[in-house]
């Protein structure tokens, strides 16, 4: 086993990013010593013990307005701040692997890498290029926003470092062939996708009833359709339920949480949805525990064509079936696995014929029984972990 320690980078506070944390006690848990380096929007303390790992931030700076100071930690390669406090880490600690979650962090790592002869390795959770895309098509950016988050620039920029990085993990099989498309060699990708542990399947779940129980949990933006679900849900409403027969809980929060509760408002939906804003990780488990019915009724743009949320698996670890949009991977896992129903678009008419049909409590058993098992022989994080682990030995990580 090679005894030097593998660094993950990663653009925002840690802890906590669910991702971040599995690959981090992965490694620990074979014996790796393991480093993290975060952004420090919170102003912690820069050095200091987490579990699995030892954290690293970047000055906190705690003196400034939390906005200057928030500018002069932009995670984008070439600020010196993100620069100088790698090189400490790199010169410091014993590290021949580093992991780098963000794409705007890549070239950073790359200034070191012959220096220190690293293996790289790039975590694409996201793919940038088509985020920044999808999210100009929903949200109007900031002249500043213009620059920093243009598909075009992260395109070209996402170019020129690919070949210079040992290995790629992807999320789902749509990237990753997205990177064979671009001349990226099989060899040097891997689909490492964000599954829920076996350990946290739930017992079988009983569905009866007509009454549904609709949970989202996520961000609260546009790209997410939360809009479109609730226009779905007084669709609904007109047309079969009294209110008493559902039950919506929204948690998260964004820059959209303020005009859901105002369309919430308008129509007059306040008796059956509650939007919740963040809630700890304990009051999320007990909110799906309480649901029947998971929903990702986001907006179909190439960003979610070619990533897959870590919710559609907690979904169905948690027994919950799960209605989607045609979203491409989450449509292909749901029809592979019989585990949920998927719209036929993305309008508020077709989300709202799926809730009529899952208004069945045998179907909806028949969906949460495809789910569990779905989760206990194949998406799960223990599968997901050793294809990383293999990767990384066959690098020499391991």
């Amino acid at each position: 086993m090679c005894k030097k320690g593998v660094l993950v980078v990663y653009k925002e506070d840690y802890p906590w990013d669910v991702r971040v944390e599995k690959i981090v006690l992965a490694l620990s848990s074979f014996g790796k010593n393991v480093f993290v380096l975060s952004n420090n929007i919170s102003n912690r303390e820069t050095e200091c013990n987490g579990e699995g790992c030892k954290i690293f931030r970047i000055p906190a700076m705690a003196w400034m307005p939390r906005r200057v100071s928030s500018f002069f930690k932009l995670p984008i390669w070439f600020n010196p701040i993100w620069v100088f406090t790698l090189w400490r880490i790199l010169k410091k600690e014993e590290i021949n692997t580093v992991i780098v979650r963000d794409l705007p962090l890549m070239r950073t790592i790359l200034l070191f890498k012959k220096r220190y002869n690293l293996t790289v390795i790039y975590d694409m959770a996201e793919v940038y290029p088509e985020m920044y895309k999808s999210m100009q098509l929903y949200s109007k950016p900031t002249i500043f926003n213009r620059f920093l988050k243009n598909p075009t620039v992260a395109r070209t920029y996402e170019k020129s470092v690919l070949k210079k990085i040992d290995f790629t993990f992807t999320m789902i099989d749509e990237s990753r062939d997205r990177l064979l498309r671009m001349g990226i060699s099989p060899e040097k990708v891997g689909i490492v996708s964000n599954t829920a542990s076996v350990t946290k399947l739930a017992d079988e779940v009983i569905h009866t009833g007509r009454e549904l129980r609709i949970v989202y949990v996520g961000n609260l933006t546009k790209l997410r359709g939360l809009d479109l679900l609730l226009e779905a849900i007084s669709r609904y409403l007109a047309a079969e339920a009294p209110k008493k027969e559902i039950r919506v809980d929204i948690i998260g929060t964004g820059s959209q949480k303020e005009k859901l509760i105002d369309l919430c408002n308008k129509l007059k939906l306040n008796e059956v949805v509650t939007i919740h804003g963040w809630l700890s990780q304990e009051e999320v488990d007990r909110k799906l525990a309480e649901a029947n019915l998971g929903v990702v009724t986001y907006r179909v743009c190439g960003h979610w064509n070619h990533t897959i949320p870590n919710k559609i698996f907690d979904y169905m670890v948690s027994g919950l079936p799960v209605l989607s949009t045609p979203v491409v991977p989450i449509k292909r896992i749901i029809t592979e696995t019989e585990c949920g129903l998927v719209t036929d678009d993305e309008s508020p008419e077709s989300i709202c014929q799926a809730l009529i049909k899952l208004a069945d409590a045998s179907l909806r058993q028949e969906l949460s029984n495809n789910g569990r098992l779905a989760i206990s022989e194949k998406y799960n994080w223990e599968h997901d972990k050793s294809v990383m682990l293999s990767s990384l030995s066959k690098l020499g990580v391991m």
